[in-house]
């Protein structure tokens, strides 16, 4: 006896074994996908949920139409009813008034038609319901004491309606949660999938600056050594003589323009002052003569000598005559140097501008030999070449640095991305992620 007791006790306790095992929660397996595969597993799962959802609804949005047209049969009939003779005439007087705007406010409600999708069915529904609910509270009241029954009967077919409206409000309110999830989780991997294209555009585009880089530093060398061996070419020691040539010529010139421009500058002085003199005494012809010498003489350019010679032949004479009578004093030795010999001075002042336009000529004839030396030419060419090549290489460097700096800010965003992307996956699974993820977000920026 005591045997088969034993033996009985052991039978149950491996059976309660057996029984612990299959009922044991055991928690869900992790979710393993690649990165690339998700948008296949979320539309899967848009499926999944929606077939869910329209299987959840579909018992209660019949029950809804049903109850909705058995309101609309109850509604008819209500107009046909016979009022109970023992109800009190003033009561029935005020039923008789209130049934026409009551069945008028159902019809109302109940005529807006109900959507074969769920979410425009469930719309409807809601206004429907509150359409039903809001019109016993005004002319339902006195209908529910003179026609309890059929009232009543309209109270069951609303909250029939009411419930089942309950049930979808459940059912679309998990449904509309976890399409939130997936949206985020396709916004999420489209974000992921932007960074990933941007970052392979990117580091094409910078491959494609490092090539003009190297080219550009290549033509710079390039330039660099041929400027240095035009530096020693045999022909240099011509330039070198030229250039000899055309700094005695300038220097000869430049002496000529100082001698010039200090006469000039004597002689307007005095000659400023007598023709503000001639103005105050309103001789006309004096004024213009001493203006026009003065105009020739303070020119930019050095005047004709036959020009200059015959306007100061004209104008000394005036002034000399107002230096005479005292009218315009002379400062210094070498205004007196000047009108004490007008004639001498003229003729030196016109053979200083004969001597400069000859010398000028003389320069620039020099200075467009050596310009248009081959050597000159090639190097200037060459300088120029180099220095717009380096304005472009710094360019060419800075956008570089910008796109690398773009890109390793873009390539920090990734990491956050993911865990969000991770956590939307969990709570869509209701398990465990594992990402499997492309070289592109593992590789170095």
């Amino acid at each position: 006896m005591l045997t088969a007791v034993r033996k009985a006790m052991n039978h149950g306790s491996c059976m309660f074994e057996r029984l612990k095992k299959i009922f044991k929660n055991e928690p869900p397996k992790p979710l393993i996908i690649r990165f690339e595969e998700i948008p296949l597993w979320l539309d899967k799962r848009k499926d999944a949920i929606t077939g869910n959802l329209q299987k959840d609804t579909a018992a209660p949005m019949q029950t809804i139409r049903e109850a909705a047209h058995n309101l609309e049969q109850i509604i008819q009939m209500l107009h046909a009813a016979e009022f109970n003779a023992e109800i009190h005439p003033k009561l029935k007087s005020i039923a008789k008034n209130t049934l026409p705007q009551y069945a008028k406010a159902m019809e109302t409600a109940l005529s807006k038609p109900l959507p074969e999708d769920v979410d425009g069915f469930y719309t409807a529904g809601t206004e429907i319901l509150k359409g039903c609910l809001n019109s016993p509270r005004g002319q339902g009241e006195y209908l529910q004491t003179v026609f309890p029954e059929e009232m009543k009967t309209v109270r069951a077919g609303i909250d029939a309606i009411g419930r089942e409206i309950n049930a979808m409000t459940g059912a679309l309110a998990s449904f509309r949660k976890e399409m939130d999830h997936i949206r985020e989780a396709e916004k999420i991997h489209g974000a992921l999938v932007d960074i990933a294209n941007d970052t392979e555009k990117s580091r094409e585009k910078e491959n494609r600056i490092s090539q003009r880089v190297l080219e550009i530093q290549t033509r710079i060398e390039e330039c660099g050594e041929e400027i240095d061996r035009l530096k020693s070419d045999t022909a240099q020691h011509e330039i070198a003589e030229q250039q000899r040539t055309s700094q005695v010529l300038a220097e000869g010139r430049d002496q000529t323009i100082r001698r010039y421009a200090a006469l000039s500058m004597t002689a307007s002085h005095v000659l400023r002052k007598a023709e503000k003199l001639a103005h105050k005494q309103h001789k006309v012809h004096d004024e213009e003569v001493l203006q026009h010498a003065l105009d020739l003489l303070s020119d930019h350019a050095v005047p004709d000598s036959t020009v200059l010679t015959g306007a100061l032949g004209t104008a000394c004479p005036v002034a000399v005559r107002m230096v005479e009578t005292g009218d315009v004093p002379l400062k210094n030795k070498e205004e007196r140097a000047v009108f004490s010999d007008p004639a001498g001075f003229i003729s030196e002042i016109s053979t200083l501008s004969i001597k400069y336009a000859e010398q000028a000529r003389q320069c620039d004839d020099a200075e467009q030999a050596l310009r248009s030396h081959p050597i000159i030419i090639r190097t200037e060419t060459l300088v120029r070449e180099k220095n717009q090549l380096e304005v472009i290489l710094k360019k060419e460097l800075h956008s570089k640095i910008e796109l690398i700096t773009w890109r390793n800010d873009l390539q920090k965003s990734i990491p956050s991305l993911q865990q969000k992307l991770e956590k939307t996956m969990g709570d869509l699974s209701g398990s465990d992620v594992q990402l499997h993820y492309p070289l592109t977000f593992t590789s170095s920026p």
